[in-house]
Order: structure tokens, then C-alpha cells, then sequence
């Protein structure tokens, strides 16, 4: 079971790295394998539950925070 830590750094890395997020929504379970992190089936349904188009809005959200030098914390999906 990956803990709420790992599950906040999984969607964090797929909101920064496109393939990572592309693989996140096709194959959740080989994205958290990458990671050596292992999923519970209620973990998967909650990634299998994300929106690709809303994930794909946060990232270009977050991108542009990052570019512009803003502060990104404190944020959890869990």
C-alpha cells in the first residue's frame, strides 16, 4: 500500500513530467511499479477515477506557477 506521501508523489510527478502523466493514466499500476511503489485496488480506482483532460489543466496550471517562480505546497489529492 503506498502511503499518502507516495500517492501525493506520484500525481506531482505526473504534473510535471508528461509521459510519466500519460503512463499514469493508461497504466497506473506500472507507473506506481516505476516508482517501487504498490498500489491497493481502492489506490488504483482513485487514479483510474482522475480526469486526463483535468490532470492535464492542473499540469499546465502548475508549470506556469513553477515558470513564474510561484510557491507550490500544500496541496494533496488524497
Amino acid at each position: 500500500m503506498a502511503t499518502q506521501a507516495q500517492m501525493d508523489r506520484l500525481v506531482g510527478k505526473a504534473l510535471f513530467d508528461t509521459e510519466f502523466r500519460e503512463l499514469l493514466i493508461a497504466d497506473p499500476e506500472k507507473a506506481a511499479s516505476s516508482l517501487r511503489y504498490r498500489l491497493t485496488e481502492p489506490q488504483l480506482r482513485r487514479i483510474r477515477g482522475l480526469s486526463a483532460e483535468a490532470l492535464e489543466q492542473l499540469a499546465a496550471e502548475f508549470t506556469k506557477a513553477a515558470d513564474l517562480g510561484g510557491t507550490l505546497h500544500g496541496i494533496s489529492f488524497w
